[in-house]
């Protein structure tokens, strides 16, 4: 496994993969309008139910105090309790993005594939890598004029990581009966091999990224609970910004992604 920069390559795999479905699709209405009349078709849709947050509004009603004392005891009271409030939101932040090596993002990542947690692993992606990749597409003619930050949108990823699981999942279905949630992954450290400088470099003068460092993943087997079964899984590279790892989004884009993506 390499750090991937072949985007032309991809995209247009993925351009003549959507050519050859709709060749195939085009051909398999023709067949099916010579069928005879009673002949019955399945159609098996997917839907997806977009989660939404309840928000409880409280009321709180104002009570007129006459009384100064009493009025300035009340508006310290608020105050304190603001402040009170205040201190406590600044000490719930938000997770720190990122991974403090390579091998722990690695684990993230393919425990995030068992687990069919598909927003996990887009929230592995580094930010400044994400746009380097819509920057470049932006500069060529790879998506037909499209921009790329409406095609490769967060729920559009996030669809192709869930398709790109549910075909994972198969493969472990058509293997053993185990389900997925009890497989199991083989990652040592050893299996993460340091990206050469010249293709480090390469890689970010055509994203427009600093990135100071990279590793790439080697074969990784997915094996099923008793150890029985197994098949290599799917590829994915890191790289590091500010001490923090992250899932290399232009590696597993091209080397996994770009084929479940609605683009053509």
């Amino acid at each position: 496994m390499k750090l991937i920069l072949r985007i032309t390559a991809a995209l247009t795999a993925a351009a003549m993969s959507a050519a050859a479905f709709g060749c195939d699709k085009k051909k398999s209405s023709d067949d099916t309008s010579k069928t005879e009349a009673s002949t019955a078709s399945q159609t098996t849709t997917n839907d997806t139910a977009d989660s939404k947050e309840d928000t409880v509004t409280t009321t709180a009603s104002e009570t007129k105090i006459s009384s100064a004392s009493t009025t300035t005891a009340s508006t310290s009271a608020e105050t304190s309790a603001t402040a009170a409030e205040t201190t406590m939101q600044a000490t719930v932040s938000a997770p720190q993005k990122g991974f403090s090596s390579s091998f722990d993002a690695a684990k993230a990542y393919y425990t995030a594939y068992i687990k069919g947690d598909a927003d996990a692993v887009y929230d592995m992606f580094c930010d400044e890598e994400i746009e380097g990749y819509h920057n470049y597409l932006s500069s060529t003619d790879l998506i037909d004029g499209k921009n790329p930050r409406v095609v490769f949108k967060r729920s559009n990823v996030v669809n192709a990581i869930k398709s790109s699981m549910a075909a994972i999942y198969g493969i472990m279905a058509g293997k053993s009966d185990v389900p997925h949630e009890q497989w199991a992954f083989s990652l040592t450290e050893d299996l993460l091999k340091p990206t050469g400088e010249n293709e480090l470099k390469d890689f970010n003068k055509t994203l427009g990224t600093n990135f100071p460092a990279a590793s790439d993943c080697g074969h990784v087997y997915y094996k099923d609970g008793n150890e029985e079964h197994s098949f290599i899984g799917n590829a994915c590279a890191f790289v590091q910004l500010n001490d923090r790892w992250y899932l290399s989004y232009t590696t597993v884009m091209n080397a996994e992604l770009i084929t479940y993506m609605d683009i053509f």
